[in-house]
């Protein structure tokens, strides 16, 4: 049996020549830029940006025009672009005549887009992509039938370059990499195995653990830890554990079996009014999750003053940990001295859980039979048996899966029946290894494989069926070497047009973030390269579930929400936030939510900063102040002509994403603005200029200070770009509420207010002054003036769009050559408003698309 090393080691030497080819750039062949400019450069631009100077870190004296440079070439854009838009040589500098900046550009221009095209002709657009760890993990689910795997923490990630990670100049890969795609292979494989007798489906009805040690029975009035009761036999929650070390465990689910679990639920929504239990007036949201923090459900506690039983099946790996949060409620300390019989406040009831199964599939049907559709995916229809240790095979290898259950036990054999093991049986295990290879190569690397790459990995195979290996082990190996392949890990892209199993996958990863199912296969196997094909294709996948994960997956990235619980409200300035993590949730939800609903409904790309409706559920509603919402499910609302609602700019989200839980500051909220809406990219300030930190004991603005950072020489251009959006955002704390004064842990006035039927407050400071003027002299009062000039920028929004889609579609950054593509797919909107999905489909058809 090959070992582990050997494995990795065979797999990286083979990676040299299967990975595809970067093409030598010293090849390139373009005549050097004409240097008649130099006397447009001696006259404006050398004395800030020489040798001695280097304003920006720009050396014009030394800079020659490289063809071969993609950094370079990215240089002299850069040039060309803050020329033609005015903005170099300064205001205060004299300016070139009309005659010189169009010379300039034009010859910069010129150059730019040769050296590109030439480029594109020998290498292509895109060099060697790579799955990235969100690709990797969910092809995985859909290759293996899977969708319980958790992988992608396993792998390297990625850099980002244009705000994505998925860009193939950005990529990398080492021997590093390679150990830890084998583990993750490892672990794929060995999970989706199942192999076990086919168990027969258990019911149990349980309640929470040790009930009397967190609930106090008896007298209302008794200490307890904690207020949460039982009332009758109700166990009634009036806030979550204020610890780790205390949580709401569910008891008797420590499961044998992994498999799907269907899970009922009784419980309602109450008011606690001094130990009576009555109707609620507000909603409340319950969700069970696994000791590692893995959500399985999420739900509405039912109002009936009798209860209601909620269900909802979930995938449950052996030994998880089920834990119970209450997430509508408080989670503070209460004083351990405080009477509870005068008590009144919202609260949720729960009586019992019901937990069934395993299932084999998520239906949860009894009727369907085990194994499951993974065990299929591996081994087709062959059976399993006892180990025999007179079979003459060795025996089984222990299967290497995580401890996901949060018992943080390390590797384990979940399947193992000591002291007798499991084994899949084959009368004929070579024919039996090379016909499930060939299938499950061609699903892993999208295409038909070459009969060189079946071999290379059957060759494995049969080294252990020598050895006298289980038949399981035998397929493991050359699944792990499958798995480990540049021909999976990497795309196959020729230069120039993409055939059609490659436009099948780079449409597949587009939409669904994973690889072609089997109908798009057969589809790229009968022609894709051709409109009506393409659009057929197209079709049927945006209409699949699956196209969630591209709104998800796009927008986080795009919007920056992985940074969503970077930070957290400080509980004394914002004691209304403190530890909400529903709010944080439903908030990256109405994100998604938001953006999807522009694809759907192919709404006019100014939505993206003012539109006339919001995607909210009743504690988002609350946040923004919209009556009549109830319930946790988010759901399409018209907004009043005068909300300050509507659009990304200003949801709860963004709104936190962009601040830092004490404080917000115009200038990373700008920023984020500029750069995220507009396609706007500001240089970094300049060296030995320190950070603009709020004052948060109330003494002065943001305004002020910012007033006198922003006058220093090497701050005042970027600043007039940065700063007015960012004030136009003042109005909203670090959670998205409105606001009309700072809040300061110094100066200032005493507000009190109620959170979660509990008494707090909080100082207000100093007036928020929310208005601004923008870099082209446009004056705002607030964020709805604001939002008005925004609107009037449409065609930079949907710029910004296309070039985003282009770069998450190809896995590379528009260069200057991409420009004429995406001002046609802009031409060809415009009198529309700019669709978002025609914009989406634009990009889909183009040229940068169908090509390497």
């Amino acid at each position: 049996m090959l070992s582990k090393a050997q494995v990795i080691s065979a797999l990286a030497l083979a990676s040299f020549y299967v990975m595809p080819a970067v093409h030598d750039a010293t090849a390139l062949e373009l005549e050097e830029l004409p240097w008649e400019l130099d006397a447009v450069f001696d006259a404006h631009c050398f004395d800030c940006h020489d040798d001695t100077i280097s304003e920006g870190g720009l050396n014009l004296l030394d800079l020659a025009f490289d063809p071969t440079d993609p950094v370079n070439l990215a240089q002299w854009t850069k040039i060309h672009d803050r020329v033609a838009k005015g903005e170099m040589p300064p205001e205060q500098k004299e300016r070139p005549s009309a005659s010189e900046i169009e010379k300039l550009t034009g010859l910069t221009a010129q150059a730019l887009q040769s050296a590109w095209t030439t480029r594109y002709a020998e290498c292509g657009r895109v060099n060697g992509r790579r799955l990235n760890p969100v690709e990797y993990e969910t092809t995985l689910r859909d290759l293996l039938a899977a969708p319980w795997l958790e992988l992608e923490a396993i792998i390297p990630p990625d850099p980002e370059k244009g705000d994505f990670d998925n860009v193939a100049s950005a990529q990398d890969i080492s021997y590093v990499q390679m150990a830890q795609y084998l583990q993750a292979a490892e672990i794929a494989i060995d999970s989706a195995m199942l192999l076990r007798p086919a168990p027969v489906a258990t019911k149990v009805r349980t309640g929470l653990s040790e009930e009397a040690r967190y609930f106090g029975k008896g007298e209302f009035e008794g200490l307890g830890t904690g207020r949460n009761r039982i009332v009758d036999d109700w166990i009634v929650f009036l806030r979550q554990p204020n610890s780790a070390q205390a949580p709401f465990r569910i008891r008797n689910t420590s499961q044998a079996i992994p498999g799907y679990y269907q899970f009922r639920v009784r419980c309602r929504a109450v008011l606690y009014d001094h130990g009576e239990l009555k109707r609620p007036e507000r909603g409340h949201v319950l969700s069970i999750r696994t000791a590692s923090k893995r959500l399985l459900g999420k739900f509405d506690v039912p109002e009936d003053f009798d209860g209601g039983i909620v269900e909802f099946t979930a995938w449950q790996n052996e030994g998880d940990l089920l834990e119970l949060y209450a997430e509508t409620l408080d989670d503070r300390n209460f004083k351990r001295d405080e009477p509870l019989s005068p008590y009144r406040g919202e609260g949720i009831a729960v009586q019992w859980f019901d937990i069934e199964g395993p299932f084999p599939t998520a239906d949860c049907d009894p009727e369907t039979t085990w194994p499951t559709e993974s065990y299929r995916r591996l081994f087709g229809d062959l059976p399993t048996a006892l180990w025999d240790p007179s079979s003459g095979l060795r025996e089984p290898e222990p299967l290497h899966v995580p401890d996901l259950s949060g018992n943080k036990r390390g590797l384990r054999d979940p399947f193992q029946l000591p002291p007798e093991k499991t084994m899949v049986v084959s009368d004929d295990p070579a024919a039996d290894a090379e016909r499930l290879l060939r299938q499950f190569m061609r699903r892993a690397y999208r295409r038909d494989p070459d009969e060189s790459e079946v071999e290379r990995c059957l060759g494995f195979a049969l080294e252990a069926i020598k050895d006298r290996a289980c038949f399981q082990d035998v397929m493991r190996i050359a699944y792990q070497a499958v798995l480990v392949s540049p021909d999976f890990l990497v795309f196959r892209e020729p230069v120039g047009p993409l055939d059609d199993f490659a436009l099948a996958s780079r449409l597949s990863y587009l939409l669904w973030r994973s690889a072609p199912d089997q109908a798009l296969l057969e589809t790229a196997a009968a022609g894709l390269n051709d409109p009506a094909s393409l659009e057929s294709a197209y079709q049927q996948l945006f209409a699949d579930p699956k196209i969630e994960r591209f709104f998800r997956d796009f927008t986080r990235q795009w919007l920056d929400l992985d940074k969503v619980d970077d930070t957290a409200p400080d509980r004394y300035l914002f004691p209304e936030y403190f530890c909400d993590t529903h709010l944080i949730e439903s908030g990256v939800a109405e994100t998604e939510a938001t953006f999807a609903t522009l694809v759907k409904e192919n709404l006019p790309v100014k939505n993206l900063v003012a539109a006339d409706f919001a995607m909210v559920n009743e504690r988002l509603a609350q946040l923004y102040e919209i009556e009549g919402v109830r319930g946790m499910g988010l759901r399409k609302v018209s907004l009043p002509a005068d909300s300050p609602r509507g659009g990304f700019l200003t949801q709860s989200s963004i709104m936190k994403v962009t601040a830092n839980g004490l404080t917000t500051s115009p200038v990373i909220r700008g920023t984020w603005v500029v750069e995220r809406i507009l396609g706007i990219h500001p240089p970094p300030p300049p060296p030995g200029i320190s950070a603009v930190e709020p004052d948060t004991q109330g003494a002065t603005t943001i305004r002020e200070i910012l007033s006198a950072h922003s006058q220093s020489k090497g701050c005042i251009e970027c600043h007039k770009t940065i700063d007015p959006p960012g004030f136009a955002l003042e109005s909203f704390d670090v959670m998205g509420g409105w606001r009309t004064n700072y809040r300061s842990f110094g100066e200032g006035e005493q507000v009190a207010l109620r959170v979660a039927d509990r008494p707090v407050s909080y100082k207000e400071g100093l007036p928020v002054d929310a208005s601004g003027v923008t870099k082209d002299g446009v004056e705002f009062r607030d964020i709805h003036e604001f939002r008005d000039y925004l609107i009037t920028q449409e065609r930079q929004l949907a710029r910004n769009l296309v070039e985003r889609f282009v770069t998450f579609a190809t896995g590379a950054v528009p260069t200057f050559a991409d420009r004429k593509t995406i001002e046609r797919i802009l031409d060809e909107n415009a009198d529309r408003g700019y669709p978002v999905e025609s914009l989406l489909r634009g990009v889909v058809f183009s040229e940068l698309f169908l090509n390497k």
